[in-house]
């Protein structure tokens, strides 16, 4: 048996390893530009080859409503972005300043809830970059849009101070018609595009608000509050919450208004409470943040005639075994 092998461990040739490294940095300079990886680009060019087998997260009956006002799946579509926050600056800071009648002081910091800019921008950039790979998988793929995005937020206690935004959903096409310059990304499934179509509207695209909101509390209460340990609402965190939703709601209104839409249907979010230490065990420091994704949409003026729902009558009972014809 050996043990020894000239070259790689892997038995890889000079030439195979150097075209193999070649790959990587042509695919990390592809991402860095804000592309997708060269492996994604062969695989969209394996998927338009004739014969290929198109691939979705589509429900069979989701499939069938599509097919219905004349869409056909094309492929899966994915677009993400590992997003690392450098130090977040909380404004606060234990030392000698500010006195507060407690063991040590604080020499600055966020008197009541208010937006971490930062943190903010931070969101807001990370999902542009995952839906604009999302977007540039379906332009590969000569998609009319994308149906069913979902959007998720991942974060992992082996890295800290680092989000996943991760988007995927299923390219689709007119049949028989050509490709349009700029696919539609919507979180609506393939039932509800179908409704949407039928009542006289069309999707545009993705639009998202975002906020990052902190606040601290001193035993429950507000700053400048007495300590308490009875039941009672902890304001500071409860209006941060209220901030942040009222700040993501205003930037979702604002991006449907860029992109002409006139309204926003499909609406969903997720929210996650952040600690960070405050220097005390008597402060709580809480950063609360707010994503929501929705569906711009437009009037559109040829709405797709969807058939009429038929009436089925079921013969048989939950409540009896069977009500049904008694004849054999």
């Amino acid at each position: 048996m050996r043990f020894l092998r000239r070259g790689s461990g892997s038995g890889e040739s000079p030439e195979e390893i150097s075209l193999r490294l070649e790959r990587a940095e042509h695919s990390r300079q592809l991402v860095e530009r804000g592309g997708i990886p060269l492996e994604a680009e062969e695989r969209i060019r394996r998927q338009m080859e004739e014969g290929g087998v198109w691939t979705s997260d589509l429900s069979v009956d989701e499939l069938a409503a599509l097919r219905g006002i004349g869409y056909e799946p094309i492929a899966q579509v994915l677009g993400s972005s590992l997003y690392r926050l450098g130090w977040i600056n909380t404004g606060w800071n234990q030392g000698a300043g500010l006195g507060m009648g407690m063991r040590g002081t604080y020499a600055w910091g966020a008197m009541q809830p208010e937006e971490n800019a930062s943190l903010t921008r931070s969101l807001l950039e990370a999902r542009a970059r995952a839906i604009h790979r999302l977007v540039l998988e379906a332009q590969g793929l000569k998609a009319d849009g994308v149906v069913g995005v979902r959007l998720n937020v991942s974060h992992w206690d082996w890295a800290q101070g680092m989000s996943e935004f991760t988007v995927l959903g299923t390219a689709v096409r007119r049949i028989g018609a050509p490709p349009s310059a700029e696919p539609f990304t919507s979180t609506l499934s393939g039932q509800d595009l179908a409704k949407l179509l039928s009542a006289g509207y069309f999707p545009v695209r993705l639009v998202m608000g975002a906020s990052a909101q902190q606040a601290v509390s001193i035993f429950g209460r507000a700053w400048g509050g007495y300590a308490t340990w009875t039941n009672s609402e902890v304001a500071p965190f409860s209006r941060a919450m209220h901030q942040a939703q009222t700040f993501a709601r205003q930037r979702i209104g604002l991006e449907a208004g860029e992109a002409g839409a006139s309204g926003v249907v499909g609406v969903t979010f997720s929210s996650k409470v952040i600690e960070y230490a405050t220097g005390s065990e008597a402060v709580l420091g809480r950063i609360v943040e707010w994503v929501i994704l929705g569906t711009a949409v437009v009037p559109h003026p040829g709405a797709v005639a969807t058939s009429k729902p038929t009436l089925v009558l079921p013969l048989r009972s939950r409540r009896t075994v069977d009500v049904g014809s008694t004849l054999p």
